[in-house]
């Protein structure tokens, strides 16, 4: 009976702990962007926390052949993920999750080579959008690939 008490406590602490973990979880929107952009060449994150902010990274694009979304910065903060210039796509970017860890926000994303060697590869830059709630919270940023038997790419 003794040894029970403490099995016990442990998975109620492991269930708190848990559902704390969810409670976490910040909901996210995920919007795409036209591979015809003109981002850096290099892998690259950024954080857009207002209009101006928005004006000054559109501005930094080489190109934008497509209207880029229309963002509420009252409500939203933007986050861009870009995997740079990829001469073999198209190239899948996908927010895993984005969680609140206290003192700094984690986005939690997957860079994915094609699945399957497609006819013509489609070169570009390839990135995408998340919106979560407005904050003013630091961000961190953890990318990971996930390369696929493409031959090219």
């Amino acid at each position: 009976m003794f040894r029970l008490l403490p099995t016990a406590l442990l998975l109620s602490t492991l269930a708190a702990a848990t559902m704390a973990a969810e409670d976490d979880k910040i909901p996210f929107q995920v919007l795409s962007l036209p591979p015809t952009l003109g981002l850096p060449d290099r892998h690259e994150n950024f954080v857009i926390r207002s209009p101006q902010e928005w004006d000054v990274w559109a501005d930094n694009l080489t190109s934008v052949a497509e209207p880029l979304p229309p963002i509420d910065f009252g409500r939203y903060t933007a986050l861009v993920v870009s995997a740079g210039y990829k001469e073999h796509g198209p190239v899948v970017i996908s927010f895993d999750s984005i969680t609140d860890a206290g003192n700094v926000i984690r986005v939690h994303v997957t860079v994915t080579s094609p699945t399957t060697c497609p006819p013509q590869a489609v070169a570009g830059h390839y990135a995408a959008i998340a919106l979560i709630p407005r904050t003013d919270k630091p961000l961190q940023f953890d990318v990971s690939s996930r390369d696929t038997n493409c031959p090219y790419h």
